[in-house]
């Protein structure tokens, strides 16, 4: 769990998003609901759900039974103090006396149901020794983005981070849904208001599978409005039935399970239509996508250029300081160093061991520097334009990196990695990690990468020529509706979502040499400062080239370069 999300205001950290009370009542309404049943809200907030559930059993429950019907039959957890009292003192009001035991006052990923074996030696012993598939209902709205307790993070991993031999991403809605799943009866029914994002994210592909083959699934449009955020919202239904028949139902149509398990994202969101472009091979198997480098203070390193010159505003020099063991607890992750290391550091700090660490003054006037100079390399920042971009940024980087990979060494934990460095300096290519398409270019060799640009290089013995017939399929709207339709329909696009794509095993050999000159023109064309869009007559000619039918000839001719535009590669 990062440390910025452990920092955010309250509400945040533990994923709120308050459920209206029309849309509780609505799909309280919706469902079929016996007297019988045990039936657990695990993050119950005001009691929107509780109070809509009573008010939907009040035919065959009188009022003046329903606190001793609680007791046996209602079961829920809210960790906010703040919304356990508002629930409080409606409940008072509503007059059913006290608040049942059962409603619990505390975090649902510690609660245990009534029964549960406390005594066991470990989390995990104790977990599974309790009285899982309890109940007949599990309803609610779990927390979104939220932060788990660091104190409990890697316990909870060992419990719901692994299923089916997949993981299982390490978020709160998620380990909702896991533990949920658990504690329902055979043909018991989860009802979760969820962000749609479970319906192609890649973090989400374990829970998919794990989901779809022990639950019926059903996705659902959520009645009403959420005031409080701009997430699309969905309803998810889930009947646990581990023996067949499977079935994936995504708003009223069922999915077929073949073409689900054909896609790398387990996706919910394929479709017939789409289905057919996984069957060949994947981009993935021609590039290698990865992210690129965390700074951690980007004001400090990078410069932006203009008309060919820079201004550098720091003097940056090396000094030491005392390797101590508060300062590697200080930054290490969660506050937790490891026994051996913490062994050798306080060995280090007893012998005043003392290591590198990067200093810099601010100067009175900062200093105007011509590029190229040796001291600085170009940097990839993430930008909308296609095809190719002249160098915007550059990077600190005297003595090959040497200032910023000290700087990251001496700072917390999250900075030790530099993301892509095998990559630094190569060939490629490079889009927008947030953004609504893929915005492709073309990535001249000598840059270092930035976190919100990814990038792809080819691998080894793949022809360089490959290079741009994907950077062409990259621009298409086919390859941006497969990406977003059903690899990932949010605006965040991985590396691994890249890696993804189907790879145009359907374009013919003669289209597939006319792409390959179309997108070199392409990048001539950025190159001579010519900016492109997706309506931009040479970037929809792609659209032809990259079509499914075979034997498609463009209506719009492509020239080959000319011996000027090559040069320019």
């Amino acid at each position: 769990m990062s440390i910025a999300r452990l920092s955010r205001d309250r509400k945040r950290q533990l994923g709120q998003f308050f459920t209206p009370a029309e849309t509780a009542a609505a799909i309280v309404k919706s469902l079929t609901i016996l007297p019988t049943y045990r039936i657990l809200e695990p993050s119950f907030g005001e009691g929107a759900f509780v109070f809509a559930l009573l008010d939907a059993l009040a035919p065959s429950v009188p009022h003046e039974d329903i606190p001793a019907w609680c007791k046996e039959h209602l079961f829920g957890c809210e960790i906010d103090d703040a919304a356990f009292a508002r629930f409080m003192r409606r409940w008072q009001t509503a007059g059913l006396g006290a608040v049942a035991e059962n409603m619990e006052h505390c975090d649902f990923f510690t609660w245990m149901p009534p029964g549960a074996d406390r005594a066991a030696a470990t989390d995990r012993q104790r977990y599974f020794a309790s009285r899982l598939e309890s109940f007949d209902l599990i309803f609610g709205n779990p927390p979104f983005g939220g932060s788990i307790n660091p104190r409990i993070q890697d316990e909870l991993d060992a419990l719901f981070g692994m299923r089916n031999e997949r993981k299982i991403k390490k978020e709160t809605y998620a380990f909702f849904i896991v533990k949920s799943v658990d504690l329902l009866k055979p043909g018991g029914r989860l009802v979760f208001i969820c962000s749609d994002t479970i319906l192609t994210i890649p973090t989400m592909t374990g829970l998919r599978s794990w989901l779809q083959s022990n639950c019926i699934v059903d996705i659902s449009g959520v009645p009403g409005f959420f005031s409080d955020t701009n997430q699309d919202m969905i309803l998810v239904t889930l009947t646990k039935q581990a023996l067949s028949p499977r079935r994936v139902s995504v708003f009223g149509a069922d999915l077929s399970l073949a073409e689900i398990d054909s896609t790398p994202n387990m996706s919910w969101r394929v479709n017939g239509d789409l289905a057919k472009y996984f069957t060949g091979g994947a981009v993935g198997d021609k590039m290698i996508a990865t992210s690129g480098m965390t700074i951690g203070n980007n004001d400090l390193f990078l410069r932006p250029v203009r008309e060919g010159y820079i201004e550098e505003p720091y003097e940056f020099t090396f000094g030491e300081q005392l390797i101590t063991v508060k300062n590697e607890i200080a930054l290490a992750r969660l506050g937790k160093v490891a026994p051996r290391r913490l062994k050798e550091v306080a060995q280090q700090q007893a012998r005043g061991a003392m290591e590198k660490v990067l200093t810099w003054r601010k100067l009175e006037k900062p200093c105007r520097i011509k590029l190229p100079h040796p001291d600085y390399a170009f940097y990839n920042k993430a930008t909308s334009r296609i095809g190719y971009s002249e160098p915007e940024w550059v990077i600190f980087w005297r003595d090959q990196g040497d200032y910023v990979y000290t700087f990251k060494k001496t700072g917390n934990w999250y900075l030790h990695g530099v993301g892509g460095m095998k990559y630094f300096g190569r060939e490629g290519l490079t889009w927008s990690l947030i953004a609504p398409r893929l915005y492709a270019r073309y990535l001249p060799p000598g840059y270092i990468l930035d976190s919100g640009a990814p990038c792809a290089f080819l691998r080894e013995g793949v022809e360089q020529e490959e290079l741009y017939f994907i950077l062409g399929w990259a621009l298409t709207d086919l390859s941006n509706r497969i990406l977003k339709e059903v690899l990932n329909h949010t605006r965040n696009i991985q590396s691994k979502d890249f890696e993804r794509l189907p790879y145009p095993v359907w374009v013919d050999t003669e289209r597939k040499h006319k792409a390959v000159l179309a997108a070199k023109a392409l990048v001539s064309l950025a190159r001579t400062g010519q900016e492109l869009s997706f309506k931009s007559r040479e970037v929809g000619s792609l659209n032809e080239l990259y079509a499914w039918h075979d034997g498609l000839v463009p209506t719009i001719p492509i020239k080959e370069p000319t011996l000027r535009q090559m040069s320019l590669f």
